[in-house]
């Protein structure tokens, strides 16, 4: 009976090798898939914002509570000016993706182009598109009165 119950232990064992090692196969293959779109555009010569934006790649070299230069911000507002000046209606995420940007990193950039009144917004929240505007600065609407209060008698 112990010869029998060694032989299924090793049946058993090199079953289990078996599965292992095809579960690492599986997992390698998937991640070299994954990079493998940076590694192949990387020997294509292409810059890292086919892959990886460059603005998000410096965000994550910077430390914690750290501001972006204002270069930078300015690269990032003329990058997103030509994109809406060339492909008007696009919602933050259309433009995330052509651009291989983040919404974080557009805040900003797309705040300042509204106010200066080079571009416009329709639509709320993540509904909202974007188009070239016509050069004049938006104003705030004004605030409302603050209602008057009877003086008691």
């Amino acid at each position: 009976m112990s010869d029998f119950q060694a032989r299924i232990n090793k049946l058993v064992d090199e079953f289990v090798a078996q599965v292992t090692a095809l579960a690492r196969q599986a997992a390698m293959d998937t991640l070299t898939s994954a990079l493998g779109s940076a590694a192949a555009a990387r020997r294509k010569g292409l810059e890292p914002t086919a892959t990886r934006p460059a603005v998000a790649a410096a965000a994550a070299r910077r430390p914690k509570g750290a501001k972006r230069p204002q270069a930078e911000i300015e690269q990032t507002r003329g990058r997103v000016l030509d994109f809406i000046r060339a492909n008007p209606g696009r919602r933050i995420e259309q433009i995330n993706a052509e651009l291989g940007t983040l919404t974080r990193d557009l805040t900003l950039p797309l705040r300042k182009l509204i106010a200066g009144g080079q571009i416009r917004t329709e639509g709320e929240k993540r509904a909202t598109t974007y188009y070239p505007a016509d050069g004049k600065a938006s104003r705030p609407a004004p605030a409302p009165a603050a209602p008057r209060r009877r003086k008691k008698k």
